[in-house]
C-alpha cells in the first residue's frame, strides 16, 4: 500500500501528539564542562563555559517532545542554529568529535595488549599504520610469518567451533576501551554454550577480511572478529564484532553478520557476547550467514 503525502502527515501529527500528551522524563544532567572559554568584550579573561542546554530550538512545536528525543540519544537532535549556522558550542563540539576520530584512527594499541589477554600475536602484510590506511588489501591478509604460525598451531589440533581473532581495524583505540571485556564476555558464552575454540589471536593492522583467512588456516567451522570500527563524530572507541560461518578467502560481507557499537553508551559487552554466540549456533546449525540467515535459508 502506498501512502500519499497527506495520510503520511496525518500520521506524523498523530504520533507527535501522542508523545506530546505523555509526561517527559526527568531531563538528564548537563554534561560537566571542564574548560575555559573567553567571554570578549572586556579584555579577553576567562569564564566558565555554559553546559549544552536540552535543546537549542527557539520555538519548538511540540515543547514536551524535544527533551524525550535529547535523553533518548547522544545524537545531534534538536541543536538549534544561528542564522544558517552551526551554534559555536555545536560547531565546537563538532571540531571535538572530528578531533576523537582522528586520533583513533592513528592510535596504537599496546604492544603487550596480546599477551596479557591470552593472544597469540599476529600482523597483515602492512608495515605501519600508513600503509594499511593506503592499501586496504594488505590488511586482508597474514604476513608469511604470521601465516606460518596459524598453521603450526593448526596441525597441532583439531579445527574449533569457532575461530576468535582480535583486530586493531580503524579505530585501535576501540580495543583498548572496549576490547577487553567484550572478549572476556565472548569467552563466557562460547563455553557456556559448548562451542570449541582453538588457538585466540591478535592481529596487529587487521581489516575484517583477514578472518577469513585465519579461518580458512584454523579449519575452523566458524570465526569472529572484534575489531575497531571506523569512527564517526565522538565515536573513536567503537568495537564491531564480524561472524561468518564456513570461512573461505574473500568471502562476501553478505554473508557475515555484524554486532556493530560494542561501547558503554551502545551495546553492552555482555549482550554482545550472547548475541554472538546465539547468532553462531544458528549459523552452525543452517549452515549459512548474513543475509541468508536472516531469510532462513540453509539446512531445514
Amino acid at each position: 500500500m502506498k501512502l500519499d503525502e497527506d495520510t503520511l502527515q496525518a500520521i506524523v501529527e498523530a504520533v507527535a501528539r501522542r508523545l506530546a500528551a505523555e509526561a517527559p522524563p526527568e531531563p538528564l544532567p548537563a554534561p560537566a564542562m571542564d574548560f575555559q572559554a573567553p567571554c570578549g568584550g572586556d579584555g579577553g579573561h576567562a569564564c566558565t563555559a555554559r553546559p549544552r542546554p536540552v535543546h537549542a530550538v527557539a520555538t519548538p512545536v511540540y515543547e514536551a517532545m524535544l527533551p524525550r528525543l535529547v535523553a533518548l540519544t547522544s545524537s545531534q537532535v534538536a541543536v538549534g542554529r544561528a542564522g544558517n549556522r552551526f551554534r559555536t558550542d555545536l560547531y565546537l563540539r563538532a571540531r571535538e568529535g572530528h578531533a576523537d576520530a582522528r586520533d583513533a584512527v592513528h592510535s596504537e594499541v599496546p604492544e603487550d595488549w596480546a599477551a596479557r589477554h591470552g593472544l597469540v600475536q599476529l600482523q597483515t602484510r602492512c608495515r605501519d599504520r600508513q600503509e594499511y590506511l593506503l592499501y586496504p588489501n594488505h590488511g586482508r591478509r597474514l604476513d608469511d610469518v604470521s601465516r606460518a604460525t596459524v598453521e603450526a598451531h593448526a596441525r597441532a589440533g583439531a579445527g574449533p567451533d569457532v575461530q576468535v581473532l582480535v583486530g586493531d581495524g580503524l579505530s585501535p583505540n576501540a580495543i583498548v576501551e572496549n576490547g577487553a571485556s567484550t572478549l572476556d564476555a565472548l569467552r563466557r558464552a562460547l563455553q557456556a554454550a559448548g562451542l570449541r575454540t582453538g588457538v585466540d589471536y591478535y592481529v596487529r593492522f587487521a581489516r575484517i577480511g583477514v578472518a577469513d583467512e585465519v579461518g580458512v588456516l584454523a579449519r575452523a567451522r566458524s570465526s569472529v572478529i572484534l575489531v575497531g570500527e571506523r569512527p564517526g563524530l565522538g565515536t573513536g572507541d567503537s568495537l564491531s564484532l564480524y561472524l561468518a560461518v564456513g570461512p573461505r578467502l574473500d568471502q562476501d560481507n553478505a554473508e557475515k553478520n555484524c554486532i556493530s557499537n560494542v561501547r558503554p553508551i551502545g551495546i553492552r559487552p555482555e549482550e554482545a557476547g550472547s548475541q554472538a554466540v546465539a547468532i553462531l549456533k544458528r549459523a552452525l546449525e543452517l549452515g549459512v550467514g548474513g543475509v541468508a540467515l536472516g531469510l532462513g535459508w540453509g539446512r531445514q
